[in-house]
């Protein structure tokens, strides 16, 4: 039986309405949850979302300071 992976993830961006270096961070998932049949499907799909949400955050002015995407096992299938 083939795996299935969804996407999870979390991404720090700098705050900066506060004067010293600070922080905020947020976890990410797909909204509706995609299931990937396979490892490698996710695996290109956490890189083409995080080069995504970099662009995006990038685009609004906010700096991201680390973040990281990762595939974890599912029970579900439903497409990819």
């Amino acid at each position: 039986m083939l795996k299935t992976f969804m996407l999870f993830g979390m991404i720090c961006i700098e705050d900066p309405s506060v004067p010293i270096f600070q922080e905020n961070c947020f976890n990410y998932w797909e909204d509706p949850v995609v299931h990937y049949k396979g490892e490698l499907l996710c695996g290109a799909a956490a890189l083409h979302e995080s080069k995504r949400i970099r662009k995006e955050l990038t685009s609004l002015g906010l700096t991201i300071t680390s973040g990281e995407i990762w595939c974890i096992e599912t029970t579900k299938s439903q497409k990819a």
